[in-house]
């Protein structure tokens, strides 16, 4: 029984959403990169040499 109904499942559609979601991560990603203003990306570049 379990067989049957694992072989009637058709996961086509699971590569689409994926493509999808990765689509709309990249522009958030994209959007928040262009809307970060110079000082906040020069802010962020010295943290890693602050002595805090």
């Amino acid at each position: 029984m379990i067989k049957e109904v694992m072989r009637l499942l058709n996961y086509d559609f699971c590569a689409e959403i994926a493509l999808v979601l990765f689509l709309i991560a990249f522009a958030l990603v994209g959007i928040k990169v262009a809307l970060t203003s110079k000082a906040e990306i020069k802010h962020q570049s010295e943290i890693p040499l602050s002595d805090d």
